[in-house]
């Protein structure tokens, strides 16, 4: 599909989510895209799992302080197929605006770290989910399945993708979002510490400036990177490697978030070691907006031109002329893997289902809708 919307505004959020709450996470994310729409913005990205906020804690506690926190967590993570759903892609259509919303999806009796793309009209086109859960939050998430794998979507408004958190650090998923001609996308990132709170042995990797920004050298034989502010990490590598305009919405917290999230009896955290890692880059990796202010809670806007992506294709597209596919090659399965299978008796072999048909977001919004009262028909 050739984009019929080629320069258009667009929106990351950089806030923070309404923690262990249900309702008023669904509140808040009706709040930013009724501002984005009435900004004239055409997309709005939200951070990985937004509702019900990302399960930091998890790094945090032993297993005893984590249970009342995990239960807490389940019971206001979002179900696919709910009220609650329903309602935010009812906001989308309302402000005509691409929306995607990442959400801790609950699904029967499992959590998964899940991502969905809501067209103007109301409709999920896309459905996925993380493909493997990082360290410790595999003792909260599963897996995602060879049919929540897909990431790059084919819009009026261009080829649009987004992936969760280290999914942006991962090189195949990288190469395959390149080979679907990527022009937007959507690095969605959660709740990360700044590099002040980093203790031997934990790797520079798990702070927030290796995902947001530039490479600050903290050790002394590295120094020779003080003058080198090429050094692009995570999410501007994203840019470059892809060539596409790269927002990175990420959450914040403030002194009441972090109370809520900590067991009693702990320290209470500084919540600005979490906070101003929002970021926007260009398909050339440059940066396009100011960073946020520690207590920023808002929308950080930018200018696409999809035109623009032009300069940088031109030299170097890895999914297209740059690329040396006699030589290297990426294997994609994204075929959904059911627990239990089903046998088609009338037409031969088995029966295949899809997540998204299954979890009901295949369902048009209209038809989504709940039966009225019969007092009001």
């Amino acid at each position: 599909m050739a984009p019929v919307l080629k320069k258009y505004k667009a929106a990351a959020v950089n806030a923070e989510p309404g923690w262990f709450d249900l309702q008023e996470s669904v509140r808040r994310t009706i709040h930013w895209i009724d501002e984005a729409g009435s900004a004239g913005c055409k997309l709005i990205a939200f951070p990985e799992l937004w509702i019900p906020g990302y399960p930091y804690w998890a790094w945090k506690v032993t297993y005893q302080e984590s249970l009342p926190l995990l239960k807490k967590y389940r019971e206001n993570s979002l179900a696919s197929n709910s009220d609650e759903m329903r309602r935010i892609r009812e906001a989308a259509r309302a402000n005509k605006i691409w929306v995607s919303l990442g959400y801790s999806e609950l699904d029967l009796a499992s959590l998964y770290t899940t991502q969905v793309m809501i067209s103007p009209a109301g409709d999920v086109i896309n459905h996925r989910r993380k493909i493997r859960a990082t360290h410790v939050e595999r003792l909260v998430f599963g897996d995602g399945t060879g049919d929540t794998t897909e990431s790059v979507m084919d819009t009026e408004i261009g080829r649009i993708g987004h992936l969760n958190c280290w999914e942006n650090m991962n090189p195949f998923m990288k190469a395959y979002a390149a080979s679907l001609g990527e022009q937007v996308h959507i690095a969605a990132w959660p709740l990360y510490p700044g590099k002040e709170t980093l203790k031997y042995p934990d790797p520079y990797t798990n702070v927030a400036e290796a995902n947001a920004d530039v490479i600050t050298p903290i050790h002394p034989w590295r120094l020779d990177l003080i003058a080198d502010k090429t050094a692009q990490l995570v999410t501007p590598a994203y840019a470059i490697e892809t060539g596409s305009f790269t927002l990175a919405p990420w959450q914040t917290i403030t002194a009441e978030g972090i109370k809520l999230n900590t067991p009693p009896g702990k320290e209470l955290e500084d919540p600005n070691i979490y906070n101003g890692n929002g970021r926007i880059f260009g398909p050339d990796g440059q940066n396009l907006v100011p960073h946020p202010s520690k207590d920023f809670q808002g929308l950080l806007f930018v200018d696409i031109d999809l035109d623009e992506i032009h300069l940088t294709k031109s030299l170097a597209d890895f999914g297209g002329h740059y690329m040396r596919p006699d030589l290297i090659r990426l294997l994609v399965d994204t075929n959904r893997k059911d627990l239990v299978v089903h046998e088609d008796r009338v037409n031969g072999g088995v029966v295949y289902s899809k997540t998204i048909d299954r979890v009901g977001l295949s369902t048009p919004l209209d038809a989504a809708a709940p039966e009225a009262p019969l007092e009001s028909k």
